[in-house]
């Protein structure tokens, strides 16, 4: 698999609208957007928000600053216009823009990086708080752990780190924002060894929708906390920096591993069985992909060992005929540009982001499939052949992220083996409603092999039952956690947890 093609997979991998709406469309922007309450808000509450912040305030119709600054990573929410985007620059900026927007009645909407698949980290109404300038990292107590502002990119957190020779785990979306992928699980390249992203979080910095800043920990607000880790992004506050336990990370190796469609069912079955048997140094990946050409099949991964290994490994996998592997190691962080699809750019250049139109949702596997469930992953690439990108996309479970209790953080999904992704690039912005109905039917075909739980992270605005399949049994303890700290859901979205009444 060339570094092109890595990029192109790592585009379906990492995300985590046309300008112009189709009417298939329209209910779930109004639902994003809400009433257009923001249109109230005159030129005294402007003026005050202006007052209140050291940030910068761009308001609608401010012209190419505020164009600039409303944009999210996908691009079919590029038509909502938030009444203002602040770019704040330090946790007082958040707390005076929390209590401004309790003194007008007006929703907010953190940024991190912009990558929500539902459109979640903007608005047609209310006020955007962008992050982006909260982004320092720095290693902490003999680099065991680090503190990372809310906004900072994955690639920027990877290459800080890599001076001192850690790293935490998290995704492979340079662009990505480390506070939404946290706060909803954060599944990478190093998950299965070192755990998820939410599992290493010790401590948040948070605030709190009546404008409070809190410390949350294992000693002060511990249920925040909890919630926190896995509860997914915006809904109990903005945090406006976290802190992470650190592991040590030098290099790793690497694969790239791709086979004869024909072998697509066989490749699969082999792939099941190594992730629910190999060793938590390696995290194996899948994908059945499709685009412009024939539909294609591979697996790529990371390991921390030495290649000998990785080959022995790897077995199970080149023994399907077919295969080809390319394998080899790399420092960390270049390993990091690598799953970035930017090894030979600057980290500065790596951190700039392309936005993208595209549909995504998911579903967990708790027991491997057998050959009909393979056959109908098969036929659901096959579908989309010929009509636009699409792809399955199956990321390894198991390992050190199984070993967490379900109720330990607020992330549930613990006894699962693999989730799938599916995601597709409308070709044209006609072709958006049937983009959504390929997604759809693929999932319909897979319906007697999953297990009925979804990751958060791959939100998805059209699943009913979100409530259980996103959060399990852990759901009604994260309405108690949002009923104390969020009781008037200022930090209101679509799928947001409510509070009680």
């Amino acid at each position: 698999m060339s570094e092109l093609d890595r990029r192109q997979f790592l585009r379906y991998a990492g995300a985590g609208a046309a300008s112009v709406l189709v009417s298939g469309e329209l209910e779930l922007a109004r639902a994003i957007a809400g009433p257009q309450a923001s249109d109230r808000l005159g030129n005294k509450a402007i003026k005050d928000l202006e007052r209140a912040v050291s940030g910068r305030v761009l308001v609608r119709g401010g012209g190419k600053a505020y164009n600039q600054a409303r944009k999210v990573y996908n691009s079919r929410f590029s038509h909502l216009r938030p009444a203002a985007v602040v770019k704040v620059k330090n946790a007082a900026d958040v707390r005076a823009v929390m209590k401004w927007a309790n003194k007008y009645d007006v929703n907010v909407r953190a940024r991190s990086g912009g990558h929500s698949y539902a459109g979640y980290s903007t608005t047609g109404s209310g006020v955007v708080i962008d992050l982006s300038k909260l982004d320092s990292v720095r290693a902490n107590n003999g680099s065991k752990s680090a503190t990372v502002g809310a906004g900072a990119g994955l690639i920027r957190m990877y290459a800080e780190l890599a001076k001192r020779g850690v790293t935490v785990p998290g995704g492979s979306c340079p662009t990505v924002g480390i506070s939404g992928l946290a706060m909803g699980g954060g599944m990478g390249f190093a998950s299965r060894k070192f755990g998820l992203t939410c599992d290493n979080i010790t401590a948040v910095s948070i605030v709190t929708p009546d404008g409070a800043l809190r410390t949350a920990s294992a000693k002060e607000n511990p249920s925040l906390l909890w919630a926190c880790q896995g509860g997914g992004g915006g809904n109990f506050g903005i945090v406006t920096d976290f802190t992470f336990k650190t592991h040590r990370a030098k290099s790793a190796a690497y694969y790239f591993l791709n086979w004869p469609w024909s072998q697509a069912s066989q490749a699969l079955a082999a792939w099941q069985k190594l992730t629910a048997t190999a060793s938590p140094d390696l995290c194996p990946f899948f994908s059945l992909t499709t685009g412009d050409g024939s539909p294609e099949v591979g697996s790529i991964g990371q390991f921390f060992g030495s290649e000998s290994e990785l080959r022995e490994a790897l077995k199970p996998l080149t023994d399907v005929d077919g295969a080809s592997l390319t394998i080899g190691t790399k420092k960390y962080v270049d390993l990091m540009q690598q799953w970035a699809g930017c090894s030979k750019e600057s980290v500065h250049s790596c951190e700039k982001a392309t936005p993208v139109s595209f549909y995504g949702a998911s579903d967990y596997v708790q027991k491997a499939a057998d050959s009909a469930g393979r056959e109908q992953m098969i036929k659901a690439i096959e579908e989309r052949q010929g009509k636009g990108k699409g792809a399955l996309l199956f990321d390894g479970y198991g390992g050190n992220i199984n070993k967490v209790k379900p109720t330990a953080t607020a992330f549930v999904h613990r006894d699962q083996l693999y989730c799938i992704q599916y995601y597709a690039e409308p070709a044209s912005k006609h072709e958006d409603k049937s983009t959504q109905r390929w997604i759809q039917s693929a999932r319909e075909r897979l319906s007697d092999y999953v297990s009925g739980q979804a990751y958060q992270n791959y939100i998805d605005p059209k699943l009913k039952s979100w409530k259980r399949a996103y959060y399990g049994k852990n759901y009604d303890r994260l309405v108690q956690v949002k009923t104390h700290y969020d009781p008037d859901d200022r930090l209101s979205f679509k799928q947001g947890i409510k509070p009680s009444r």
